[in-house]
């Protein structure tokens, strides 16, 4: 999807912070729940978006308002 804004093409930017100890220890225990609690299905996309708040909020703010943004940043082809 491409937005125009007068004219110009714009083009949303996402900043990833510096991944420190702290917040990949936060990622890593979410996504080790995604994997320990199978029977949970209903939550592993809430569980998977608490990891990505963790390491990059930007991203999961992004990928809550426009998923497909989101993966697109991802997964260019």
């Amino acid at each position: 999807m491409e937005v125009l804004i007068d004219g110009v093409a714009y083009v949303p930017k996402n900043e990833v912070p510096e991944l420190t100890d702290d917040r990949l220890k936060k990622c890593l225990a979410e996504l080790t729940s995604i994997q320990r609690f199978p029977e949970c299905s209903n939550k592993h996309r809430a569980w998977a978006w608490d990891a990505m708040n963790a390491i990059a909020p930007d991203i999961a703010e992004l990928s809550s308002n426009d998923p497909q943004a989101a993966f697109e940043l991802f997964n260019e082809d």
